[in-house]
């Protein structure tokens, strides 16, 4: 759809444009407990610090939740991350930030428990700005293919599809160059590159 009248970062504007949508809810979009609650973002830790993962020290995300239950497998990524761009994922990073994350909440719960908790929040979120856009202006999108881009994106498709009872998804093979970790991943090679110089 188009849309003529729009706000976009609070100013008006009158001019034809694709109405899109956006959520803060992508790799890394930030896990915290508040009043007892599991959110996920709109916060994001972006690509620097990046998440718990890239050993930078940053907060727990919804990277962080995919590594610890494997989804992201930290043996196969490429090792880019450490103050020489040369080590893997930190996935105990990971796990004891969730600790760090239950113990500051008054809560034991174990680690995996929590990141598929996240994870779960993060797909409705991902699924409820689909459904603002679609189902609530009375489309059926069960006929409808949910392309897929982002860093994170390709580990969350199927499950927003599901949510939405979307049978198809379209992954690019190059979907993650339009996102925060795809270009943190670039910034890194490139860091590195420079190093080596």
């Amino acid at each position: 759809e188009r849309s003529f009248d729009t706000q976009v970062a609070g100013a008006r504007m009158c001019a034809p444009m694709m109405d899109i949508h956006t959520v803060a809810a992508g790799g890394g979009s930030i896990c915290t407990i508040a009043d007892g609650r599991f959110q996920v973002g709109p916060e994001s830790a972006g690509a620097n610090p990046g998440p718990a993962g890239y050993r930078r020290g940053g907060p727990i995300t919804v990277t962080d939740c995919n590594i610890l239950l494997g989804n992201i497998v930290a043996d196969l990524f490429p090792k880019v991350f450490g103050p020489n761009g040369d080590q893997p994922l930190d996935v105990d990073a990971v796990r004891a930030g969730f600790i760090a994350l239950a113990n500051d909440a008054g809560r034991d719960d174990r680690p995996e428990d929590m990141a598929e908790g996240f994870l779960q929040i993060a797909i409705e979120n991902m699924a409820n700005a689909i459904k603002k856009i679609t189902i609530e202006r009375g489309y059926d999108v069960s006929d409808y293919t949910l392309q897929s881009f982002g860093g994170a994106g390709g580990q969350h498709a199927c499950r927003v599809a599901a949510a939405l009872g979307i049978g198809r998804v379209m992954l690019h093979p190059f979907a993650g160059v339009l996102s925060a970790y795809g270009m943190g991943l670039a910034d890194i090679r490139a860091l590195k590159e420079a190093e080596l110089d």
